[in-house]
Formats: structure tokens, sequence, C-alpha cells
């Protein structure tokens, strides 16, 4: 009875822990975005030709009354290159820094000013073929950032090197 108990606290542990390591959420003052990684492909075997792992995902996009859930591919090359660009204006608290994935479904702009806020904007086609786009805009500041830094660093940190 105990080690069922036991069991379940483990696999709880173990799904939560795998969720925080499988997410980026990005908040801001109206809202949220949140990529989620539900498929890995090639891991520590072989690497996309766009650089990293390719990922098979979903992007939560929810920012005042509008709201998009929708696929999206990217790699972890993608992600190590946002996540440095993204350091490197939160430490400057100056610059832009930009995440969009190889099939261009997704671009986040994070433009930084030197008195910490932070305006993101961007797009999502859940088609990048077709004209059905998602603007967006989000008013942040650099205390938002922070928590975004550590779920990417935590999320890289699964790949080892991923150049």
């Amino acid at each position: 009875m105990v080690f069922n108990y036991l069991n379940k606290d483990i696999s709880t542990i173990v799904e939560k822990r795998d969720a925080i390591m499988n997410q980026i959420k990005i908040e801001g003052k109206q809202g949220f975005i949140q990529i989620k990684s539900e498929k890995k492909y090639g891991f520590s075997n072989k690497k996309s030709h766009f650089g990293g792992y390719d990922i098979e995902g979903t992007v939560e996009i929810k920012i005042g009354n509008y709201y998009v859930l929708g696929e999206l591919w990217f790699t972890t090359n993608d992600m190590y290159e946002f996540y440095q660009a993204l350091n490197k204006c939160y430490n400057t608290l100056q610059g832009i820094a930009t995440f969009i994935n190889y099939e261009t479904s997704l671009q986040i702009e994070f433009e930084f000013n030197n008195l910490g806020q932070v305006v993101i904007h961007g797009y999502y086609r859940e088609k990048p073929y077709l004209e059905n786009v998602l603007q967006f805009e989000i008013e942040s500041d650099q205390s938002f950032i922070l928590a975004t830094l550590n779920e990417l660093k935590t999320f890289l940190s699964q790949y080892g090197d991923i150049s």
C-alpha cells in the first residue's frame, strides 16, 4: 500500500518535471505566449539540417480577448539562438531579441529599453502559406523576462551541445 502511494507521488513529480522542462512561457501585462515541446525527432542520433534537433509542439497565445492554440515546428537551435539574444538584451536592457521558427509560422520580437520596459510583438500563422495571421503586442518589463530565461535554460539543458 505504501509503495502505491510512493509510485503515484513519484509519477506526479516526474510529470511535473517533464512539463516544466518541455515548455517556455512568455508573460506580459495583458497575456502570455506558451511554447510546448510534444515530440523530439532525432534526439541524440541525428541533428536537423536547420541545426539542433527537430521539435514538434504547440504554441498557445492569450492576449486580452484573443486566443490561439496551434501546431508549431521548431529546432533546439532556434531556441538556443533566441536564448542567447534574449539573455544579452536582458543583461544590457537594450536591443531586440527575436524568436522565429524555421517555418516562419511564429515570430516573437522583444524590444528592450534602458528603463527595463519590454514590448513583445509578433505574429502566428497556422499555415505559413495562408494569409490568416494573428498579430500581437504585449507590454512587459524585465521582471517578467527572468522566468522566461530560466525556462529556456532548463529546456535547453536537456540537449547538451545543440549547435
